[in-house]
């Protein structure tokens, strides 16, 4: 009998590699998050150190245009703190949005997989009953010939 072949097998391949191609996406997607984040620490130890420094200094005594430029720094620190928190929001989304669409591809994959499984077990289960068919013709022809 001829072996086993899965008429969806091309089908099983393609989503294989479609669910290859989306969890490397998926890993892009959360380095990016993870860099946002970095950045966004980055800016934090640069907001805590400009304070420390302007602290320090006003302990000793600072000048008012000294005090305008730090002041300056800040404000465009805390500016770029909320963009930075905007593109983490924004990095998330698409992070969870890949990681839907990865839930979808493993679920489609899945799904072939499991008509391929039945597929084998039934033509798993036909080649037993051919054997079996096989050897109960070759038992009843024995048992004939030894009866003549």
């Amino acid at each position: 009998m001829a072996k086993f072949k899965f008429s969806l097998e091309a089908l099983l391949n393609h989503r294989l590699h479609h669910e290859e191609v989306v969890q490397k996406e998926l890993a892009v997607y959360g380095c990016r998050v993870r860099d946002e984040k970095a950045t966004l620490m980055r800016i934090q130890q640069d907001k805590d150190k400009a304070y420390a420094e302007i602290h320090q200094k006003q302990l000793r005594g600072i000048a008012i245009s000294e005090h305008i430029v730090y002041a300056n720094f800040l404000e465009g620190l805390a500016r770029n703190m909320v963009t930075q928190e905007e593109k983490i929001i924004d990095a998330e989304k698409q992070f969870a949005q890949k990681r839907e669409e990865l839930i979808e591809a493993v679920k489609k994959r899945k799904t072939i997989e499991n008509l391929k499984e039945k597929g084998l077990a039934a033509y798993s289960k036909n080649l037993l009953k051919l054997d079996q068919d096989f050897l109960d013709e070759v038992a009843i022809c024995r048992f004939h010939n030894e009866t003549l």
